[in-house]
């Protein structure tokens, strides 16, 4: 047993790679505790509003996300450029809030249009309006950016904190008075409020005036033109995350879509914690393409064992703990989520594994590679909810997600041009210490 320990530490103790887990301790661990904190918010949110009423606050949330789409991604190119050219800082995040800023009125002009179309009653458009309004303040978010790239995660951690903490407080007593539910999707929009002051405080105190933030046309241009696959990419991958629960509420109603939430839910904080893993080690990625192909390799492989190993030990626990997990927490009403949430959870490993190969294929500038993967999750998801769930009803939609999720990371692994990824892949899961 020591030998093992000590082979592993010196296997996964590359000085590099343990720098960039030490700086980013403070993001992940700041991440995992508002996890937690939105989590038990979520269930008394969930208890409260009961099965068919929680239905129709995640239609609302997954409506958004779909009919407001994003207009252009940018996120990881523009964390690209600031590592690329730091001396122009103020420039890079001034255009990418304008980029930000455009893409926030088209959501929210979008998914109200869609809604004054699709919606049923007056009061869900006025909800699907109120939840959209968030975007406006969540462009403000590119600030982050600077924080990541320069590794300087502990203000942003505690910003995180503390914005999670204010808003549980303000959605438990929204809930607590019994208030309509426009209140609380305008505590959502609140958070973001919240959030957008404090991103412009802390990089007045540590870097300088968001005032000092300017539009550079060429950035914008190029940032814009790069980032079409990405968004087409992101749309892809929004719609098949989020059309199982459109499809469920509009074929089995809000009920059923409530006991689905759930399992969503639970799953989706594991979906929540790859992504901040795969992005708080995307500056060592970046780094190491740029410098040792060999090095490169090696993090791949590193990542891909990592998170699928952890995946397959996530998934057997929940199986384990559902029943006193869903029976605890959100009682009887809920019973019916706890053969949901052992087959559902299933999807986080080929969900991890995609979240991965995302972060290769960007680090290698394959980013059409990137939309192909998204539009084939995205194609399948479609195509199977809308066959399998009239006929298996809820365990046809999670039939569905298991496919959407695992096979695009397979067919694209399989591709000629990806024999590094491939191999490497396979000698994570078959041989992760060495």
């Amino acid at each position: 047993m020591n030998k093992l320990k000590q082979r592993i530490k010196e296997k996964w103790g590359e000085a590099g790679f343990q720098r960039y887990f030490r700086n980013t301790g403070w993001m992940f661990g700041a991440r995992v505790l508002t996890l937690l904190i939105n989590l038990f918010v979520s269930i008394f949110i969930a208890k409260q509003l009961g099965p068919e009423q929680y239905g129709t606050f995640s239609f609302i949330i997954s409506f958004v996300s779909i009919a407001g789409f994003t207009l252009f991604a940018i996120d990881s190119l523009v964390m690209k450029r600031l590592n690329e050219d730091k001396d122009s800082t103020d420039k890079i995040l001034g255009s990418a809030l304008a980029i930000k800023f455009v893409n926030s009125l088209f959501t929210i002009t979008t998914a109200t249009l869609a809604g004054l179309i699709f919606a049923n009653t007056s009061t869900t458009v006025l909800m699907i309006f109120v939840y959209s309004t968030f975007t406006i303040f969540q462009s403000f978010g590119v600030i982050d950016f600077y924080f990541k790239i320069n590794v300087q995660n502990k203000p942003i951690s505690i910003l995180s904190i503390v914005v999670v903490s204010l808003s549980s407080v303000i959605k438990i007593g929204i809930l607590y008075y019994n208030l309509p539910l426009v209140y609380l999707l305008l505590s959502y929009v609140l958070d973001h409020i919240i959030g957008a002051i404090g991103y412009i405080y802390l990089y007045k105190k540590y870097v300088g005036s968001i005032f000092n933030f300017s539009v550079e046309k060429n950035i914008v241009k190029g940032l814009i033109i790069k980032s079409w696959p990405l968004t087409i990419s992101a749309l892809a991958t929004t719609i098949y995350i989020r059309i199982d629960q459109i499809f469920i509420k509009v074929l089995l109603g809000s009920e059923s879509l409530g006991l689905y939430a759930i399992a969503v839910r639970f799953s989706e904080v594991w979906f929540i914690i790859s992504e901040v893993m795969c992005l708080s080690l995307l500056p060592a990625i970046l780094n190491a393409e740029k410098t040792n192909n060999e090095l490169f390799l090696s993090r791949s492989k590193r990542l891909y064992s990592l998170l699928f190993y952890s995946a397959i030990g996530v998934c057997i626990i929940m199986y384990v703990i559902s029943p006193i997990l869903i029976n605890t927490l959100y009682g009887e009403a809920y019973s019916q989520s706890v053969n949901i949430l052992r087959l559902y959870i299933w999807s986080i490993v080929g969900f991890f594994i995609a979240t991965a190969l995302n972060q290769f294929l960007f680090a290698k500038g394959k980013l059409k590679t990137i939309l192909f993967m998204n539009i084939i999750g995205m194609s399948l998801s479609v195509a199977l909810n809308y066959i399998l769930i009239p006929i298996l009803g809820i365990q046809g939609a999670i039939l569905a997600n298991i496919v959407a999720y695992t096979l695009p990371f397979i067919i694209i692994l399989s591709l000629k041009n990806m024999r590094e990824q491939r191999i490497t892949f396979i000698k994570a899961v078959v041989n992760p210490f060495t």
